[in-house]
């Protein structure tokens, strides 16, 4: 009986010490937190290294302080904190493997950080972060086509990821994919239409839409055709792009509003690309074809050409808004209800 007895009061005992311990170490995390949000990066590891002390293993203060070596650009450390979470194979690992991928990146080490992406995808394919650092990474070294079916895996994981879009949007204009530059422009507003980042997304959009269309004079607009690539599976549609943005000149929308206009050629686009679906399936049809066809089919075009907007043209935005509320509900209910989870 005795023997029992000090048994559970050396149970009770360690495992009160445990509690106790674990308590110390979040406080000293989470104080640290604090400080990195604020910008106290130093301050932030200072706090982390006392957890440490505390526990040497703890995987949430080992991603922490690496974090914060990394905002201090201290690559070396940061590197070296993500390899002993990676190492203890518990919490947090997929985080260490983006935080190390991106310090060895930002120390010139791109194609080590490719590898360290990779490595960490096979151990954390659901991690849409570790895609788009991926993508991130040889995009950077030019290595388009795996940078855009990195992105295009992450996207399935989470399709609410702006920056991806926005990425996509980016490769495909530099590849001269026209049509899907647009698609991917287009979502990435509809996610941020009032960030820094939306004035050149909106630009470039723009500057898509209107590519090859050229205003020779009030009578005259000359349409440069895109060469066909035997690939292209938007060939029709980027030709209809031409002769929508050209159409802008016909005396029947001489007195038509640039939000008119851009509605309804947006609207014709989104149409003219559902009927091509038929025929067509992959990620760019399932992804976002269908999308944007079932928001032009439930009449939700003029919303969302509206609310994509509201930074470049305020005030047409704020006067459309003061009349139109239920129509940006109802696009805001369509929005919420639309699984996109799984497109391929």
């Amino acid at each position: 009986m005795k023997k029992t007895i000090k048994l559970f009061l050396l149970c009770t005992f360690l495992f009160t010490g445990v509690y106790a311990q674990n308590d110390a170490v979040n406080n000293f995390v989470n104080e640290g937190i604090k400080l990195h949000d604020k910008g106290d990066y130093e301050g932030a590891v200072e706090l982390y290294k006392n957890a440490l002390i505390i526990n040497p293993n703890s995987p949430i203060a080992n991603y922490e302080i690496a974090s914060s070596y990394l905002a201090l650009k201290n690559y070396q450390n940061a590197i070296a904190y993500s390899n002993k979470v990676i190492a203890a194979n518990s919490d947090y690992i997929d985080q260490a493997y983006i935080i190390k991928g991106t310090a060895l990146d930002l120390s010139g080490k791109p194609k080590e950080a490719i590898k360290v992406y990779k490595e960490g995808i096979k151990k954390h394919s659901t991690n849409h972060l570790l895609y788009y650092n991926l993508a991130l990474t040889t995009s950077k070294l030019e290595e388009y086509g795996e940078a855009a079916d990195a992105l295009m895996k992450g996207l399935q994981i989470n399709p609410a990821h702006a920056s991806s879009h926005l990425l996509l949007g980016n490769i495909m204009a530099r590849q001269q994919h026209r049509v899907k530059s647009i698609l991917a422009l287009y979502n990435f507003l509809l996610l941020e239409p009032k960030s820094k980042r939306a004035t050149p997304a909106y630009n470039l959009l723009d500057e898509q839409i209107k590519k090859g269309v050229k205003k020779e004079n009030e009578k005259s607009v000359i349409i440069t055709l895109p060469g066909k690539n035997d690939d292209d599976e938007f060939y029709t549609a980027e030709l209809m792009l031409g002769l929508l943005e050209a159409s802008k000149n016909n005396e029947a929308n001489k007195n038509k509003t640039a939000m008119e206009l851009f509605t309804e050629n947006s609207n014709s686009f989104f149409s003219i690309l559902g009927e091509m679906k038929k025929n067509n399936h992959g990620f760019w049809w399932d992804f976002y074809v269908d999308y944007f066809y079932d928001l032009s089919q439930n009449k939700h075009t003029e919303a969302f050409c509206h609310y994509i907007s509201q930074l470049i043209k305020p005030d047409v935005y704020n006067a459309w808004f003061a009349d139109n509320l239920p129509k940006l509900e109802s696009f805001s209910e369509w929005y919420t209800k639309f699984d996109r989870r799984g497109k391929k």
